[in-house]
Order: C-alpha cells, then sequence, then structure tokens
C-alpha cells in the first residue's frame, strides 16, 4: 500500500482575447496589439479568485507546510505578472507558502502550446524563463517539470532533461500503462524520471466532490486520505488546479474545510507527504515508460491526448497559423514576441474545441466565449492583426531579419541530396547544403526553387534577384554560398 503522497497545485490565469466586434476591430486599430486583450475580464476574474480561492487557500497551504505537510505549486508566469498587478498581498500569499515548504514546478512561462507543435527549442526557452522569474519572485528554484497541461511524449521528456531538469511530471494514462499503476515512478528512455498523476484520485476531488448525485458523497478529508493509504503501489501523485478550493467548488460545498483537515488526516492514516522532489531521492523507478510523440499524453479530458486544442479542423488551422507567425516573431523579437508568445496559451485553443459530453462542458465552463465559433474568429482576427504586425517590422530590415528566421517544417526549404530530402529552416542552413551538396544546390537554383523561397518565404526579393544571376555562373551553388556569406 501506498505510504507517500505527492501533491501539485496548478496556478494559471490566461491573458483572454476580446470577442470579435466592430469596437474591439477599432480599439485593436488604435491601440496595437495590448488591445487585443480583454484587460477588464481579466483582473474580474483574477481578484474573484484571489478572494475564493488563491488568498484562503494558499493561507491554509502555508499553515499545513509550517507544520510538515509537503506539496508544490505549478506556477504560470502569466498567473504571476497578473498577481502582481493586484498588489502585493497575492505574490505575497504564494511566497509565504514556498517559504513555509512548498516547492515550486517549472513550466512553460505562458502556458503555451509550444510542446504541443514540437517546437521544443521554445518551451525549453519558456521552462527556463519560468524557472527563473518565478523562482525569483517566489523565493524558490523548480527541481521538477512539466510542459503545459502535462502534454507528454518521450521527446517532451529529453527536451525538458536538456533543460536541466531529472524528474517530468505527466498523466497517469492507461493506454500508456496497460496493466501497470501510476502510482510508482518510472524513468523515460530519455533519462529523466518520469512521476504520473493517478487522475482518478486527483478527480475525486477536482471535479466531483460537490457533485451530490456521486456515489461517494460526501467526500471526507479522512474518507480521502484512506483511499491514498488503501492505493497500491509507492507513491500516489495528486494534482488538480488550485482553484478547485473556492472557485471550481465553492466555499459553501466544504472544500476549504477539506484542505485544512486533510494534512493530518493523512498522517493519521499513515501516508506521509512529500514534495515531489524528494520522490527520486526515496524511491527507485519501477520500469520505463516511452510515449512516441504521435500518442501525446495530456491531463486533458477524457481522451488523455491533445485533442483538448488540436481535435477539431479550427483549432489545427488556428495551430498552423500560429506556427507560422512565431518564425518571423521569433526573427524580429521584442515586444512583438511577447505577444505572440501571449497568444500562444494553450487556453485560447481550448476554448475552440466543439467537444460534447462531460469533456465539452468543462471546456464551455472555462470559455469566455457564446461558442467556439466566437472563440475561432476572435482568436484568428487578433492573430492575423498581430501577423501584420510583424511582417511589417520584419520588413523593414530585411537583411538582418531574415538571418534569424527559422521556419517551421511547413514552409522550410525541402532540398534533395544524395543523402535524401533534408529541410532547410533558413539561410545558415542554405549556405551550409550550397558548400556540402553543391550539386543539388545548383538544381533548384537552376529551376528557380531557392529564388522562390527565399522570395515568398524569407520576403528578401533583393537577395532572391542576385541568386537568380548567380544561378547561371559556372559555379551556380559557389556562387550562392559567397553570395549568403558576404549578406550575413
Amino acid at each position: 500500500m501506498a505510504r507517500l503522497a505527492a501533491f501539485m497545485f496548478e496556478v494559471h490565469q490566461p491573458r483572454r482575447i476580446r470577442p470579435l466586434s466592430p469596437r474591439s476591430l477599432l480599439e485593436r486599430m488604435r491601440g496595437g496589439p495590448r488591445a487585443s486583450y480583454d484587460a477588464a475580464l481579466d483582473g474580474e476574474v483574477l481578484r474573484r479568485v484571489a478572494s475564493k480561492c488563491y488568498l484562503p487557500a494558499l493561507r491554509i497551504l502555508e499553515e499545513a507546510a509550517r507544520d510538515g505537510f509537503r506539496f508544490s505549486l505549478s506556477v504560470s508566469g502569466i498567473w504571476l505578472e497578473q498577481a502582481e498587478s493586484l498588489g502585493p498581498e497575492l505574490v505575497g500569499a504564494a511566497r509565504s507558502a514556498v517559504g513555509a515548504g512548498a516547492e515550486l514546478v517549472a513550466q512553460p512561462y505562458y502556458h503555451g502550446v509550444s510542446p504541443l507543435l514540437g517546437d521544443l527549442d521554445e518551451m525549453e526557452e519558456q521552462v527556463r524563463l519560468q524557472a527563473g522569474r518565478v523562482g525569483a519572485a517566489l523565493g524558490g528554484r523548480p527541481a521538477a517539470a512539466e510542459a503545459t497541461e502535462m502534454l507528454y511524449n518521450d521527446e517532451i521528456a529529453a527536451s525538458l532533461a536538456r533543460a536541466g531538469f531529472d524528474l517530468v511530471l505527466t498523466e497517469g494514462a492507461e493506454r500508456v500503462l496497460g496493466w501497470r499503476s501510476p502510482n510508482y515512478l518510472y524513468r523515460s528512455p530519455a533519462g529523466p524520471a518520469v512521476l504520473m498523476r493517478n487522475y482518478r484520485l486527483s478527480d475525486d476531488v477536482a471535479f466531483r466532490f460537490s457533485d451530490r448525485s456521486w456515489d461517494q458523497y460526501p467526500l471526507t478529508a479522512d474518507k480521502y486520505a484512506s483511499w491514498i493509504a488503501a492505493s497500491p503501489g509507492d507513491v500516489v501523485f495528486i494534482a488538480m488546479d488550485i482553484e478547485t478550493f473556492g472557485e471550481h467548488h465553492w466555499r459553501e460545498t466544504g472544500i476549504l474545510e477539506f484542505l485544512s483537515a486533510l494534512p493530518r488526516e493523512l498522517e493519521a492514516a499513515g501516508v506521509e507527504a512529500v514534495g515531489i522532489s524528494e520522490v527520486p531521492s526515496r524511491l527507485s523507478p519501477a520500469g520505463e515508460v516511452s510515449v512516441p510523440p504521435w500518442d501525446t499524453l495530456s491531463w486533458a479530458d477524457v481522451e488523455k491526448d491533445a485533442s483538448a486544442w488540436a481535435g477539431s479542423r479550427e483549432q489545427r488551422m488556428a495551430l498552423a497559423l500560429y506556427e507560422e507567425v512565431g518564425a518571423y516573431a521569433r526573427a524580429v523579437g521584442g515586444e512583438l514576441l511577447t505577444h505572440w508568445r501571449y497568444l500562444g496559451v494553450s487556453d485560447n485553443f481550448y476554448y475552440m474545441s466543439g467537444k460534447r459530453g462531460p469533456s465539452g462542458e468543462v471546456h464551455d465552463y472555462f470559455s469566455p466565449y457564446k461558442d467556439p465559433l466566437a472563440a475561432y474568429t476572435s482568436y484568428l482576427h487578433s492573430l492575423m492583426s498581430l501577423y501584420a504586425d510583424v511582417l511589417r517590422a520584419y520588413a523593414r530590415d530585411v537583411g538582418a531579419h531574415a538571418w534569424r528566421l527559422r521556419t517551421p517544417r511547413s514552409t522550410s526549404f525541402i532540398a534533395r541530396t544524395p543523402r535524401g530530402d533534408v529541410a532547410l529552416r533558413g539561410l545558415e542552413d542554405l549556405r551550409r547544403c550550397a558548400l556540402e551538396c553543391p550539386s543539388s544546390i545548383a538544381e533548384h537554383l537552376s529551376r528557380g526553387d531557392v529564388q522562390s523561397w527565399v522570395r515568398h518565404v524569407l520576403l528578401w526579393d533583393e537577395l532572391a534577384e542576385e541568386l537568380d544571376s548567380a544561378s547561371g555562373s559556372g559555379d551556380p551553388a559557389g556562387e550562392a554560398a559567397s553570395l549568403l556569406a558576404r549578406h550575413r
């Protein structure tokens, strides 16, 4: 029976996009990217949830931590930004909880979709940003990491390991575990240890606590502690949104009293609440868990996959366009890159879901829009407006920005080489290929393929014209490589 329990509470609020209307269009035209966000709604939600949930729940957890109860907080960077805007009380409550013994968990700063897109360089950058920024603000340093919404596959695990984390968190889905229990520590083929959420016990609190039709209602702290103690395995990993305590389930349901009583009931049941970082030092991995990229896990919906954000045609179209804009936004950098990252918050795509049934009800509960189509059209307008801003900035100094451009696979140049097809994502890749595979690049230059890519994707007309001239030389690939070197 399990004698260890690890608790993690997710702390996140998105920047919501204003619903599409003539007024929002006009204000976006006048005010630029910042006018895309519904700042009034964001402030209203944060103040309400701070009063109902964040402050009372964090105070309860701080008090429990001072008595030895260990737990973890996974705090998004954009939650921290909004919390700081309310004044010192909310951030102070989180800092006090960490000071009393709570651990921090790393996650992408913008709680974004980069792991879903396979954009792992972006994910690593955001994870490092969150670890530094949130760690400095709250007084801790994360020792474990999760991708947004516990998105997970072997490549994500390897990326988080490169970012410096030896422990990665994800969902304990049956389709991956099979007959095995989530209540053990596992290891990824990429190296890091993997702790998998017991979603049934987590959801007993997160979703079923106030459900009067549930056959286990009412759920008391002693009953719940006994369930954890009776669970087979080594460690029970419980994770849920911190909004569970006072926002999703109101104070009147007894949820805050439940949270307050749980630490002592766990102790009475012989269960030790440990920090997530302690688990690898206390337990050895029971085996390996491998998740290929085409079977990515998450903690969302009954499917526990990527369909919460990429299950519909509209979601996939929005994701593809978001990825396309990102190449230019990263090349330009600065404030426009920040706004692109805000638009990548996973919630924006979650609202577009057209799912029905229990999962659809949860999507509808969180969405500020009247329906998924309104979420999609509002998002698309904001993204296209940002795209125009980014391209204007890019075009002002295309010669400099083009060298920083790293295209997604969909707009990369595919060079046919003796070694097979090679995706060239930018000018440096093109220059290298011209030196290493001159006959292939010469053939592409003779057909105008390279020039077309430079003109229509890199948007550098002058360079395309110079490459046209190089294509007629005696050594077109060598001339192209020299030309590119001169432009660097």
